[in-house]
């Protein structure tokens, strides 16, 4: 991670700007205390500050990996960034930004991206990943609930599948910055769900849009897909939120299932700030 990302960052524990040692190992803020953190071997910096670990183990990790580089996704990964080229997007945070796949496909030389996670193994892949991209990328472990990131640092902040921080993300943002935020749509997965269970239902769209932040635009990316080998079939069930309220009986029709079939439907939205 270099100083120009550094800059958007700030120290967890008394909101200092982080400088980076000449070894470039570790960083520490102008606080009183110079509180110091260590970058990790992959590159990222965790500033937790004592907060518990939470978030994907590696095993879900691998398994959105594994789902997301085969390319099910991409047209949505493709969207965003034509989306932030027409804002114009220069400073962008990835908030939950799990392994990093939209993070690091959003980067670039000319456009700087900050991804943050409370996952310690998603961050960890993430960094790695962008290692080898060589693109203005950085990745830290944080709560996107508790960002440590500077006041009116960013002109972005992207918002999929995590949790949305309203508060957070209006104090990062500078002035008519935006919110790129991404839900699942009603049909999002209706082939998976036909295979669950006897009575498919649509999905209810996301309940926590902001409330203080003016809707600019939204639209709905709606494609087919068609998932081969059980083991990508499985990894796409535990990316989704219907993985953990559903019976082990409903789990097992996916056992040896070696083709699905499904909708794939993303509600986008992007609000202002001011």
């Amino acid at each position: 991670m270099d100083q120009e990302l550094l800059n958007l960052l700030a120290c967890p524990v008394c909101r200092g700007s982080l400088q980076i040692t000449k070894d470039q190992k570790s960083c520490f803020c102008d606080g009183a205390r110079r509180h110091s953190f260590d970058f990790s071997r992959s590159g990222y910096l965790n500033l937790t500050a004592g907060q518990k670990l939470e978030g994907d183990g590696k095993a879900s990790v691998r398994a959105r990996r594994a789902f997301l580089e085969a390319g099910y996704y991409q047209p949505l990964s493709n969207r965003i960034n034509e989306l932030l080229a027409e804002l114009d997007a220069k400073k962008i945070l990835d908030a939950g930004c799990g392994e990093g796949y939209y993070t690091n496909r959003a980067a670039s030389k000319e456009r700087c991206v900050l991804g943050i996670d409370l996952s310690k193994d998603g961050v960890d892949f993430a960094a790695k990943s962008a290692k080898v991209q060589g693109n203005c990328v950085g990745f830290s472990v944080a709560s996107i609930f508790s960002l440590p990131v500077r006041d009116a640092s960013f002109d972005t902040v992207l918002n999929l599948f995590a949790p949305c921080a309203e508060e957070e993300f209006l104090r990062a943002l500078n002035q008519n910055g935006h919110l790129i935020l991404v839900g699942a749509g009603e049909r999002h997965l209706l082939g998976l769900k036909e295979r669950l269970y006897e009575t498919p239902y649509l999905n209810p769209g996301r309940a926590d849009l902001p409330k203080k932040m003016p809707l600019l635009h939204k639209e709905t990316l709606h494609y087919e897909i068609t998932v081969s080998g059980n083991a990508q079939i499985q990894a796409l069930f535990s990316m989704t939120p219907y993985y953990f309220r559903t019976s082990d009986s409903d789990k097992a029709k996916l056992d040896g299932l070696e083709t699905l079939t499904t909708e794939v439907e993303f509600d986008i939205f992007i609000f202002r700030k001011g």
